[in-house]
Order: structure tokens, then C-alpha cells, then sequence
């Protein structure tokens, strides 16, 4: 089994590898991983960066304990009781959700990053679309690409939380529990345009849209008129939400679907 040294610096997991701990220290087994966590920044780099160095099964339990940091997992209570260090704990009033299959990234996704108020805390969510046929997904491959990808800001978290189940995961599965065990905490969508005109369709849409405080919608080519024909409806399914546009940017055209397409044709 390897072995990793562990830290929370600036809520951003950070990794190093080590064939013995410090015979003072406390090691912790999370799945197939053996753990220590430290305070030492000694060598210590994050998470991601240390993926491809690890057996496969070793890759899988750091994901699997990364994804468990976040309030939003199934197994978060579990990490919290055995190594409560590793938490997340950044203090904010509001959660942002930006979640999708994301295959592949492109400069669209980014633009709805970067159009995002910068001290918002938004979570990058991966995972597969709920309303298609379900796929097989090389968990660590995927974050390895997605992270190659992905500016973050210093508020931007990837999550690998969902990615290791093979199931379909509607929003409202983790919402309403979040929604349950943090009554004051301001739970938001990111998303495109595209993605809110299917919104009231999604499943038990009409629980979930009263417990979003807002979407934050970023365009893909609609016209102005457009937007209160979708927003008047929601506004009548869910009074509270707040419905903010976050503007234009050069990528409005791209499509996952239309660059895999693409690919497929090379």
C-alpha cells in the first residue's frame, strides 16, 4: 500500500510520497490509501499533480478521500470523525455549484469561471449527465485531464466527489441534503443559458428550485427577449430564487457535443 503525507493549505489539498511516516505521527487508512497528515509544507504539492505517480488503486482512494472533503459527499461525516483536519471549512455564506459531464472542457466552460464574481466559492462538480445513458468514466484520467484544462481562481474547488459512482446523480440528491444540514448556508447554480431553459424540467425541479438562493447564468446566444420567458415561470415555481446574468463572452458557440463530434471524425 503507498504512502502519502497530507495538507491543508488555503483549503487546497497538498500530497507528497513517502515510503515510512514519522514514527511520532499518526497514520490513517482511507480506503487503499495509507495517510499521515502534516503541517509541514516540506515537498508538498497539490493533489492532482501526484496522480499519475500512484498505482491505480492508490489514485482511486485519493480521489475518493479528496471528494469526501466536501460537505455535498456521502462519506463526508465519515473523513470528518477519522481525520477532521482535512475538511473543508472555508468560511462563506454561499455555495456555488458549477456541474456537468464537462466532456470535453473548453473555453466556454471557463468564460462561466471566469464571469463569476471572484470571491465567490465555486465548486467544480464533474460528473455524468443524469438524463443520458449512463457511461463508464475513467475516474482519475478525467480530473487529470480536467485539471490539465481548468483555470481556477483562488475561490474555485474541483470536486471528484460524484465521478467514482456509476450512477446517475440529479441535483436534488445532494441539494436536499445540504439544504437539511445547513439551513443557513446559501446554496447556487452555475450554468449556461442552455442549461436554464431545461431547468424546470430537471428531476423534482419544483422541490429543488425553492432551496436555490440564485442562478447564475452565463449567455449562449439568446436574445434579451428571451430570458423572461424563461425566468417568469421559475420566479412563479420558486418566489426566493434570484435569477443574475453574468454577461456575454467570445465562446457562446462552443459545444461539447458539436468538438466531440469533431474528434470522432478525425
Amino acid at each position: 500500500m503507498e504512502k502519502l503525507y497530507l495538507s491543508v493549505n488555503n483549503e487546497v489539498l497538498r500530497a507528497r510520497q513517502s515510503e515510512a511516516f514519522d514514527k511520532a505521527g499518526k497514520v490513517i487508512t482511507w480506503k487503499n490509501l495509507q495517510f499521515e497528515y502534516t503541517t509541514s509544507p516540506l515537498l508538498m504539492i497539490n493533489w492532482p499533480i501526484i496522480l499519475p505517480e500512484l498505482a491505480p488503486t492508490t489514485a482511486r482512494s485519493l480521489l475518493d478521500l479528496v471528494g469526501s472533503r466536501y460537505p455535498f459527499s456521502p462519506n463526508y461525516e465519515a473523513l470528518k470523525e477519522l481525520c477532521p483536519e482535512l475538511i473543508f471549512s472555508r468560511e462563506t455564506n454561499e455555495w456555488v455549484f458549477f456541474g456537468g459531464s464537462f466532456n470535453p472542457w473548453h473555453k466556454g466552460h471557463q468564460s462561466c469561471l471566469n464571469l463569476l464574481l471572484e470571491d465567490k466559492v465555486c465548486f467544480i462538480l464533474p460528473d455524468r449527465n443524469p438524463y443520458k445513458e449512463l457511461k463508464v468514466l475513467e475516474p482519475v484520467s478525467t480530473i487529470i485531464e480536467l485539471v490539465s484544462k481548468i483555470k481556477f481562481g483562488k475561490n474555485h474547488f474541483i470536486a471528484p466527489t460524484f465521478l467514482l459512482d456509476f450512477q446517475k446523480n440529479p441535483t436534488i440528491t445532494w441539494i436536499e441534503k445540504l439544504h437539511k444540514d445547513f439551513p443557513d448556508k446559501k446554496l447556487s447554480l452555475l450554468m449556461g443559458f442552455d442549461s436554464l431553459t431545461n431547468v424546470h424540467n430537471w428531476v423534482r425541479a419544483s422541490e429543488l428550485l425553492p432551496m436555490i438562493s440564485t442562478l447564475y447564468v452565463v449567455s449562449r446566444l439568446e436574445e434579451d427577449e428571451e430570458r423572461a420567458k424563461i425566468v417568469n415561470p421559475l420566479m412563479e415555481m420558486a418566489p426566493q430564487l434570484k435569477v443574475e446574468f453574468l454577461g456575454r463572452h467570445d465562446y457562446e458557440t462552443l459545444s461539447s457535443t458539436e468538438i466531440r463530434k469533431t474528434i470522432d471524425k478525425r
